[in-house]
């Protein structure tokens, strides 16, 4: 019984760190690979999730680009320049 209790938390903490390589959550995958370690193959072929602020997306083809990219590499087109907020101060 212990044995069977082991694998199946093994299971799970592959499962989670599958999960934060990927970008994922580890503790939702934790407990579903735990519960079902099948579970192992679906996070494996799921696609690692897109940091939030090193990527955008292209507003010509709406594919994801490295935020500092100048030409998309999906369809080559020119990204525009982004303006820069100020905060203006009124001087009256």
């Amino acid at each position: 019984m212990l044995r069977i209790v082991l694998l199946f938390a093994a299971a799970g903490l592959v499962g989670a760190l599958l999960a934060l390589r990927k970008g994922r959550s580890p503790l939702v995958w934790f407990m579903l690979c735990a519960v079902a370690p099948l579970v192992i193959v679906v996070i494996a072929v799921l696609p690692a999730m897109p940091a939030p602020g090193f990527t955008k997306k292209c507003i010509y083809c709406a594919e994801l680009i490295k935020e500092e990219a100048q030409l998309c590499k999906h369809c080559h087109k020119q990204q525009p320049v982004e303006m820069i907020k100020v905060k203006r101060e009124d001087s009256f």
